[in-house]
């Protein structure tokens, strides 16, 4: 069974670690150091969110499809593969209009500026615009990811709802505690490696050869938990390398676009439901020897959040991940090909992909082969009786037509000879002039 972190799923989490790569380039853009660059650019990630959650908000997701995700700003980016100079001359010429577009008005731009120029001591026209840079491009890759995934109107405006969850104070109060156990793990494992100094009373102990052994042997065991332990870590480790964790939202930016959040608590735990139902159909991690369904997609459970398993959220989180791990946005000329189109196998995320059934259950039902149509002896005799009745049809209307006009010809012929008969003769006689006069 494959697991992947619900954060997959989240607009804040992947736009901060997709536009990672881009500190250096929008640092020359803006013309601002790195350490402001990458201030700034955290907390316009978190303005253009707080907006774009508020656009949905007001005109819900066919709006923002069609006049955010398909602008022609968007789509003239969209034709970029590459992250460079040549791409980000081409977002300077529609940021000022996209920007206006998304904060409804320029004064809540101009205050989000004023905002941001406040915690990185520059000007805010630095940063409007890389505001106004930053704003395009998270357009372009939320419109990228949206597409791919083949989200419809309802499922973007479901998607757009699952986001305040990944905002709130409990979100990173969680993370912060866990990072510190994760801390103070490693710090255990670190003073079990590390050399002391034995006691009088162990070297008296050592001078013993059976103590000797029982010492050894202790030790033989604790060194093996350590190594499990930290072989257990570092796979943890490798599994998070890119589950990097953005710093705390803003409430600030709820309140310039006027976004307000709804975190209405579900009815049914979801976490608790879907394991309820991967245990009954044989697919819960207990059953995965006798199941065989290694490659079943399913979200991990994460405090305070709750993400539902539906095969249209398991196919944008594994897109996500994808594109997460190609580092798309790293700076790089404009390739000769494009990049392919991620492909999320069906098995991952509603299936499984082993052909041969695990249990009895599993077991496809046989069923005996349709005979084809032209074999069928009562489709044949329809057929032919159809046929029969109109050619009879056919032959029937020609002769028809035949008669009519046979008779249409005897009847204009006696009625030309009923005329002739009717007419009478009528003699001209000329007069002569002079015989008259006589």
């Amino acid at each position: 069974m494959t697991t992947i972190s619900p954060t997959r799923v989240s607009m804040y989490d992947f736009l901060y670690q997709d536009i990672q790569p881009l500190t250096s380039l929008l640092a020359d853009t803006a013309t601002l150091s790195l350490p402001q660059t990458r201030i700034a650019v955290n907390s316009g990630i978190q303005a253009i969110l707080a907006a774009l959650l508020a656009y949905q908000q007001r005109h819900q997701a066919q709006a923002v499809n069609k006049k955010l995700f398909s602008r022609a700003a968007v789509k003239e980016l969209r034709q970029y593969n590459a992250m460079n100079f040549a791409t980000l001359s081409a977002t300077l010429y529609h940021r000022q209009d996209v920007t206006e577009t998304l904060f409804i008005d320029s004064t809540r731009v101009n205050k989000a500026c004023d905002y941001i120029a406040d915690q990185v001591d520059a000007s805010a026209a630095q940063v409007k615009v890389l505001l106004g840079t930053l704003t395009i491009i998270v357009l372009r890759e939320l419109a990228i990811l949206t597409e791919y995934s083949q989200l419809d109107n309802e499922e973007l405006d479901k998607w757009f709802a699952l986001q305040p969850q990944f905002l709130t104070k409990q979100r990173f109060a969680a993370d912060s505690a866990a990072s510190i156990n994760s801390h103070a793990d490693t710090q255990v494992l670190t003073n079990a490696r590390s050399p002391t100094k034995p006691a009088d009373s162990e070297l008296s102990k050592a001078a013993n050869p059976e103590a000797l052994s029982a010492k050894v042997a202790e030790t033989e065991i604790t060194d093996t938990e350590i190594t499990n332990a930290e072989s257990a870590n570092s796979e943890q480790t490798d599994s998070q390398a890119l589950d990097i964790r953005p710093p705390a939202f803003d409430p600030y930016w709820y309140e310039l676009t006027k976004f307000a959040p709804n975190l209405a608590a579900s009815g049914q735990d979801m976490q608790q439901a879907t394991s309820n139902y991967l245990k009954v159909i044989g697919r819960s991690p207990e059953n995965v020897q006798q199941g065989r369904h290694n490659d079943l997609l399913v979200f991990t459970q994460m405090p305070n959040i709750s993400v539902p398993h539906q095969r249209w959220l398991l196919q944008l989180a594994k897109i996500s991940d994808i594109y997460l791990n190609r580092r798309r946005l790293r700076i790089a000329s404009e390739p000769i090909n494009p990049p392919s189109a991620p492909l999320v196998s069906l098995a991952l995320i509603g299936g499984n992909s082993d052909n041969t059934p695990a249990t009895t259950s599993e077991t496809p039902i046989e069923y005996e082969p349709a005979a084809p149509l032209w074999k069928n002896p009562v489709i044949l005799i329809i057929v032919l009786v159809i046929g029969a009745l109109s050619a009879l049809a056919a032959l029937k209307y020609q002769s028809q037509q035949s008669s009519g006009a046979i008779t249409a010809t005897e009847a204009v012929i006696e009625h030309d000879k009923a005329e002739e008969r009717e007419q009478q003769d009528v003699a001209i006689v000329k007069v002569d002039d002079e015989e008259d006069a006589k």
